[in-house]
């Protein structure tokens, strides 16, 4: 069996998502993101689908922007076809596009990132074995940890992965990752203070 959601929301669309990015048919939107009360309508021309953590997106582009625009397919209300040319301006290889990133956000204008972590001696077999990216390499194999470094653009998901394995990974370089870890660390705490 594969992890799947069974409860998730918007997995009707992926039929029609992709049949329109293989016709390459423009399509109206109604979307309502996370930070509003209201749904908008975009006019949008979708490029590409990924699924990650359990949740569909499509990548395309959106009226009206200039860069690259994912949508979370839960969020989507309603697609129609649109009357209006496809647009291809923002198409890109969407292979490379996801080779420098953990998920799907990639902050604009930024570059990958060697980050350097060390795993716990219990969680070092499951990181050796299932890396946290492609760029995975041993930098040290001690009895007590396993420190590895990969080379990615500091994301969301990049945070949230390294949160999730809690007080087995440990954040060594850039600094400016490690503060960031460290304060949402410290955030979390005051959920549990009495």
């Amino acid at each position: 069996s594969f992890d799947t959601n069974e409860f998730l929301i918007g997995a009707e669309y992926i039929s029609t998502l992709f049949t329109a990015i293989q016709n390459q048919q423009a399509l109206e939107v109604s979307y309502q993101s996370f930070n509003s009360d209201m749904a908008q309508t975009i006019m949008f021309h979708p490029y590409h689908l990924k699924q990650y953590n359990n949740r569909w997106f499509v990548f395309g582009k959106n009226e009206g922007y200039d860069n690259l625009t994912n949508l979370a397919l839960d969020r989507i209300k309603q697609i129609e076809h649109a009357s209006i040319p496809f647009d291809t301006s923002q198409m890109i290889d969407f292979e490379e596009y996801f080779e420098d990133i953990i998920g799907v956000t990639k902050p604009l204008e930024t570059e990958p990132t060697k980050i350097l972590l060390k795993a716990s001696s219990q969680l070092a077999p499951y990181i050796k074995t299932k890396p946290l990216h492609g760029s995975q390499k041993k930098v040290e194999d001690a009895n007590d940890s396993f420190t590895f470094s990969i080379e990615v653009i500091p994301n969301y998901e990049l945070n949230r992965l390294i949160l999730s394995f809690g007080d087995g990974l440990e954040v060594l370089k850039p600094i400016g990752l490690r503060d960031s870890i460290k304060k949402l660390l410290k955030e979390s705490l005051k959920n549990y203070e009495v």
